[in-house]
């Protein structure tokens, strides 16, 4: 039994405690016998605990209580109403008591916060509540309480939760980065041959690896040796492994790539047990990769291209100046000469053109002058663009084309190369008299071009890549002018600029073929619009005095030389500051400058002119290396007139310079 001390003395028996007490029990003043064992329970229990006896009396507790609540408490709360000594606690446990007390079933209640003053300080503090009733036989006289202070423990199930529940987010993180970044987790048993893996494996790598015997049976076989002897390697040496290796999915087939790692676990005799590992799917970056090395080949090979392409031209100019620089030599071979140098200029210029096309369609720079065009005089003027390289090769060209006008609405210079690049591309890979024929039909609602040849075919492995930049068959010395590759992209990009779009069938090699071209009809009624090249050129009025710059000699010197020709008085310079003291001194009518001059450009030399506010103003004509759109908006801004791309067309500069009055 345990002692309890209370005001007078300690209580050494149960007979003491019962003698204390201050309140009658019963008629006769005895102590009932329900009231004996719970008092005897609180009397001998560890655990806080008092009687509720009445209708809100307290009237035992124990010492454990008195420890817990403090020495306030002791011992004013005895035989006191407890809506006024635990006014702050009445709210928890008063309607407990009070359903006891009306004969309710006994009640736990776990991990009550109470805000209760003790220790002469006030605390928040879980507690846990029983509450029995005690009964006799007139029915409940009062209530067993039991009370423990849990907040320690309450504290520690709460830190338990707040650090499972961190550890189930990270959890989830964990899982949702493995899935994100196709990581398996794997542990593989050496002993009893069986492995562990993470639940995204059967994902990963297409089957439930959970039932499978030997995983390894899923690498390519090329790369299960590579694997077995890093994992071998790393058994041997109790430390890591790592390759790169195939894995080929049972459902489907297919190939991906893993990179498998890890190290070796040991046993406590420091041999080898097991095997832990990681599984990262890497499909992407080795296809990337593959993408890089495939662009690294046809870059190397596009350069390859374009040098023989430039020295192909190169050899007959050089060849035609040695030849003009022979001091006896007839008229006819100076013409002849200068012919083949023109003609080869205007391939290398072709070739450059392209080149800044492609630039400029794959940036999206490229703006399309769209007007109701026939397609039929197109195609027309395609066929007079590509007829020599036609009738060298002894092609037989046949046209099949609608009677009556084929309207689409479309930049005319874009559509005519579209067309020329499909013809163009049936000469060059059809042998000398093969056959090229031409269809335009006219559909509900589109116009279809189809180009077919009977020449070399394209190979089933380079068919589904014939549109992309830099692609291009084999070459053999049949096909010694076989272009940069970059023709039928621009092909592809230009129609569906248009709207339109283009396909390509080939039986394979040597089986010939055929190109399609659907673009979208329109009903506008065609404007003429006549080209500047077929308008008559009339005589200068006068002589005009054209002031050329240029930091390249020979440039200028040629130019100067052929406008002197035409019946032009020029001067030259070649320094930028010259240029606008000899503008201001000698007021040309015409400035022909190169944008790229050292110390100051073009444009710059363009806006100080402008600033004078002179009466009489020179027309300015950028001659330049530039031919970007954005490159002619700054020029035009500048206050230039005309733009020029160098190799200049002469034959076009003339006819705009005669129209100068």
């Amino acid at each position: 039994m345990t002692d309890l001390s209370f005001p007078g003395g300690e209580l050494a028996s149960l007979t003491q405690a019962f003698d204390w007490a201050s309140t009658p029990l019963g008629p006769s003043g005895e102590w009932p016998d329900a009231l004996k064992t719970a008092l005897g329970i609180v009397l001998s229990s560890n655990h806080p605990m008092f009687i509720w006896w009445g209708p809100d009396l307290i009237q035992f507790y124990n010492d454990a209580y008195r420890q817990t609540m403090g020495p306030e408490r002791h011992p004013s709360a005895l035989g006191q109403p407890g809506r006024e000594c635990w006014e702050e606690i009445w709210p928890v446990i008063g309607p407990q008591i009070e359903s006891i007390m009306g004969g309710g079933p006994p009640t736990w209640h776990e991990d009550q916060l109470v805000p209760v003053t003790r220790h002469g300080r006030r605390e928040d503090v879980w507690w846990t509540y029983g509450y029995s009733p005690i009964r006799d036989a007139a029915g409940v006289q009062g209530v067993l309480v039991v009370c423990n202070d849990v907040t320690k423990e309450h504290l520690a199930r709460e830190e338990l939760k707040r650090v499972n529940e961190h550890l189930r987010i990270s959890e989830e993180r964990l899982q949702e980065g493995m899935v994100a970044a196709r990581m398996t987790v794997w542990d593989w048993d050496l002993t009893k041959m069986k492995g562990a893996f993470s639940a995204n494996a059967s994902e990963i790598f297409g089957v439930d690896l959970h039932g499978i015997e030997r995983p390894w049976e899923l690498l390519h076989p090329d790369d299960a040796a590579v694997m077995k002897a890093a994992c071998e390697r790393a058994i041997a040496e109790r430390g890591k492994f790592q390759a790169i290796v195939r894995i080929i999915h049972p459902r489907n087939g297919e190939t991906s790539w893993s990179d498998i790692r890890g190290h070796v676990l040991c046993n406590d005799t420091g041999q080898p047990s097991a095997l832990r590992g990681i599984s990262l799917d890497v499909t992407d970056r080795k296809r990337a990769e593959e993408k890089l090395q495939d662009a690294d080949r046809r870059k190397d090979e596009f350069l390859t291209m374009l040098a023989h392409e430039l020295r192909n031209p190169l050899a007959p100019i050089g060849a035609a100046a040695q030849l003009l620089g022979i001091a006896e030599i007839d008229e006819s071979r100076v013409k002849q000469a200068s012919e083949i140098i023109t003609r080869q200029v205007d391939h290398i210029t072709g070739l450059v053109d392209d080149l800044l096309d492609v630039a400029r369609v794959t940036r999206g720079e490229v703006l399309l002058d769209k007007h109701p065009v026939d397609i039929r005089k197109l195609l027309a003027d395609a066929v007079e663009q590509v007829s020599p390289l036609i009738k060298m090769r002894r092609h037989r060209l046949a046209l099949r084309q609608p009677a009556e006008p084929l309207l689409v609405r479309g930049d005319r210079k874009r559509l005519v190369q579209v067309i020329a690049n499909l013809l163009n591309n049936a000469a060059k890979y059809t042998p000398k008299g093969g056959n090229i024929q031409v269809v335009l039909e006219a559909h509900a609602d589109q116009a279809v071009l189809v180009v077919q040849d009977d020449g070399t075919g394209i190979d089933p492995n380079l068919l589904p890549h014939i549109f992309e930049l830099f692609t291009q068959a084999n070459r053999s010395s049949d096909r010694a002018q076989g272009g940069l590759g970059i023709g039928l992209s621009l092909v592809k990009r230009i129609v569906e600029l248009h709207g339109g779009n283009v396909t390509v069938r080939s039986k394979g090699a040597d089986a010939g073929a055929e190109f399609t071209v659907s673009l979208p009809r329109c009903t506008e009624v065609q404007p003429e619009i006549p080209f500047a090249g077929d308008m008559p050129v009339p005589p200068p009025a006068k002589t005009l005095r054209v002031l050329i710059a240029d930091d390249n000699r020979d440039a200028t010197l040629m130019l100067s030389t052929l406008l002197q020709a035409e019946g032009y008085e020029t001067c030259v310079e070649h320094d930028a500051y010259r240029v606008l003291e000899r503008a201001h001194a000698e007021a040309p009518d015409i400035c022909l400058l190169d944008i790229g001059l050292p110390g100051m450009d073009g444009n710059e030399i363009a806006r100080r002119l402008r600033s004078t506010g002179a009466k009489a103003q020179p027309v300015l004509i950028a001659i330049t290396g530039y031919g970007q759109d954005s490159d002619r908006k700054i020029s035009f801004e500048a206050g230039f007139d005309h733009y020029f791309v160098k190799p200049v067309d002469v034959k076009k500069l003339v006819a705009l310079l005669n129209g100068i009055r």
